[in-house]
């Protein structure tokens, strides 16, 4: 139930996709859905949470600490795009960000959900955060505050991919997402490198 319901988000929209649909590619009866979740707000915060510890292998193996700064930054615009590219690639479409897409339509409508989304995206910055600071003492960055430093990389992360949504052009994510974020940095693009073979791109199905 938890991989239909993100894949049916991811590749739709909160409003368009019904608890019928669900069942339907979950092949399971409604009966069996309700048993484990009252409504499709609850089954949608529940697939997202699950999205995201599935997801976390990818983040621990990107942002590792034994990676210098500008590595991660890299290989994390990298797994990124090529993720993008795989969905593109397989849907005929470019699918953006499940969370932003979720979180962007029903913000004002479902707490439940907005609190969810705001708890994953909190997550998510934390890592960046781990990075300026290291990078901050090297010498790589000269942003005064870290932590708001971070979230205004998620902010410039966000914009760039409903940009490519929106445009259906997942190129725009190679363009413009990595010079975007080397603009915190004091330091030139780095290098292009081959990453550790842990390093990959978050599964495609939630577990």
């Amino acid at each position: 139930i938890l991989n239909a319901t993100i894949e049916l988000l991811w590749q739709q929209s909160y409003g368009a996709v019904s608890v019928d649909d669900i069942c339907r590619a979950a092949a399971v009866q409604k009966g069996s859905f309700y048993h484990y979740f009252p409504s499709k707000a609850e089954v949608a915060a529940a697939a997202f949470e699950q999205l995201w510890e599935s997801s976390r292998p990818f983040y621990d193996g990107i942002f590792s600490a034994s990676l210098p700064p500008l590595v991660r930054l890299q290989g994390f615009c990298d797994a990124l795009y090529q993720r993008q590219k795989e969905k593109a690639e397989a849907y005929g479409k470019v699918l953006g960000c499940p969370y932003m897409a979720c979180g962007s339509e029903l913000c004002t409508q479902d707490e439940r959900i907005r609190r969810a989304m705001d708890e994953i995206f909190g997550r998510a910055t934390r890592y960046f955060t781990t990075l300026l600071r290291d990078a901050k003492a090297q010498g790589l960055t000269s942003v005064k505050d870290p932590a708001i430093a971070a979230q205004e990389m998620q902010s410039y992360i966000s914009g760039v991919m409903y940009q490519a949504k929106i445009k259906n052009d997942v190129e725009i994510i190679r363009r413009d997402l990595l010079p975007g974020l080397m603009r915190f940095f004091d330091a030139r693009k780095p290098a292009r490198t081959t990453l550790d073979q842990t390093v990959k791109s978050p599964p495609v199905r939630a577990k």
